[in-house]
């Protein structure tokens, strides 16, 4: 299945001039999530993240703030003619949602969002690793910290002292210093 079975045609530009809070008004008149910007030439790409991260996180004014200030002006994207499986596999690299789309002549033609590229027909993704390749691009970062997590934590074996080893791996909780000789019961802070 290639790209131009499953994308979306006919995209309109953003104006790189155009402020903020108007493209911001676009994006939900039209419910998307990212507008590509450029006046006759793609120019970039302003994405809800970048909203959320280069205005709202640092407290910027979006009425006179100006699309190219925050817009990302690295752009990835793809053709009409390559195949799904190419998508998938530059949004996995670039951990991007969205790629525009150029046809044989360079020219802007649409854009595929993962949303498109999850509707393809089953068995044309490579079936079995379709799942798995939205996960990378949609979830990386919990990806990484589950991974991380897991590497952490040693096999536990089905044995019946592995509940032992798990309460060793514990750290005791502080006991305050006693005069009594006696270490039958022991005072914990905050009790």
């Amino acid at each position: 299945m290639k790209i131009a079975d499953v994308m979306t045609r006919g995209v309109e530009l953003v104006s790189p001039d155009a402020t903020v809070q108007q493209a911001a008004t676009q994006m939900a008149e039209h419910d998307v999530g990212a507008l590509l910007v450029g006046n006759g030439e793609l120019e970039g790409v302003l994405t809800d993240r970048d909203l959320l991260l280069r205005v709202l996180v640092e407290g910027r004014d979006g009425r006179s703030l100006r699309v190219r200030e925050v817009m990302s002006s690295t752009i990835f994207g793809c053709h009409v003619d390559d195949p799904i499986e190419s998508a998938f596999r530059e949004m996995s690299e670039r951990q991007v949602r969205r790629l525009p789309v150029f046809d044989a002549h360079e020219r802007l033609v649409g854009i595929v969002t993962l949303s498109d590229l999850s509707r393809a027909e089953p068995g044309h993704a490579g079936e079995s690793g379709l799942v798995e390749a939205l996960r990378e691009i949609a979830e990386p970062h919990r990806r990484r910290t589950l991974k991380s997590r897991e590497a952490q934590e040693p096999e536990q074996a089905d044995e019946p002292d592995a509940a032992e080893a798990s309460e060793k791996r514990k750290e005791p909780r502080p006991s305050q210093p006693s005069n009594e000789s006696s270490t039958s019961s022991q005072t914990y802070p905050g009790r």
